[in-house]
């Protein structure tokens, strides 16, 4: 592991590592924390920022962005978009070119799945989609219903599990791709960000980036890539990632 005085940039998915998911309280205390290290980030750049990489939707993010106080860009629906708080611009991810095919992938799972009663779609979303189970035990069955759904449009799309949905995002496009335009607008090399993820739709990001954790409730595929994994869950995970990598205000 390099020198941690390199690390610049720490990057958090939300669901599952700040919080303990969707529809969960946020942990105030935890936004305050990282609230102050964005403070100081601002006062000193030998301090690292903080910032986000999730599969939510820009106006989730641009939320979360603000209670967290952050001034550096964030990205939105697993690297898709990017939002920038200075200007307040939300950008495309220049490789996006399929509007047209994922409307249309669009409609064909909202035929096949939504419609039937089998999964409803996250709503907000402009780049990509998400799936939620209407029984959340039948998540695994998402995938292969999907795919078998979409046919021939299943060659422009990848199929990503997070903990809780299935994410459809235009083929090429993931939060490791999404992770290389973040350091394109901020000019900081993926070498000196830390990642922290914990599904399968973070393992891209996990490894692009320098430095990599998880909290303690992360997939055991996302255990076995990442630098370190926090002994306790989420928010308590998170305090100890950045104990860890000696991260204090």
């Amino acid at each position: 592991m390099r020198p941690i005085e390199s690390l610049r940039l720490i990057v958090f998915d939300i669901d599952g590592v700040l919080t303990d998911g969707e529809a969960q309280p946020w942990d105030l205390t935890l936004m305050g924390l990282l609230a102050d290290l964005n403070r100081a980030a601002r006062r000193d750049s030998s301090r690292p920022a903080v910032t986000l990489c999730s599969g939510r939707p820009a106006p989730y993010v641009d939320a979360m962005l603000q209670a967290i106080d952050g001034h550096l860009p964030g990205l939105f629906e697993s690297g898709a978009g990017l939002y920038a708080p200075q200007g307040y611009r939300f950008l495309a991810h220049p490789d996006l070119d399929g509007a047209a095919a994922l409307a249309e992938v669009r409609q064909c799972l909202a035929d096949a799945l939504v419609h039937t009663g089998h999964a409803y779609l996250q709503p907000g979303k402009e780049y990509s989609l998400s799936l939620f189970p209407s029984d959340p035990a039948h998540l695994a069955t998402l995938r292969p219903l999907a795919a078998a759904a979409l046919g021939p449009l299943a060659a422009a799309v990848e199929l990503v599990y997070s903990a809780s949905c299935l994410n459809v995002m235009p083929a090429g496009i993931d939060k490791g791709v999404g992770l290389r335009f973040l350091a394109q607008a901020t000019g900081i090399p993926t070498t000196a960000m830390l990642a922290v993820g914990d599904s399968e739709v973070d393992l891209p990001m996990l490894q692009a980036a320098g430095y990599s954790a998880a909290p303690a409730n992360a997939s055991p595929a996302v255990q076995q890539i990442v630098q370190f994994v926090a002994p306790s869950p989420a928010g308590q995970g998170v305090r100890e990632i950045l104990a860890h990598y000696h991260i204090t205000c």
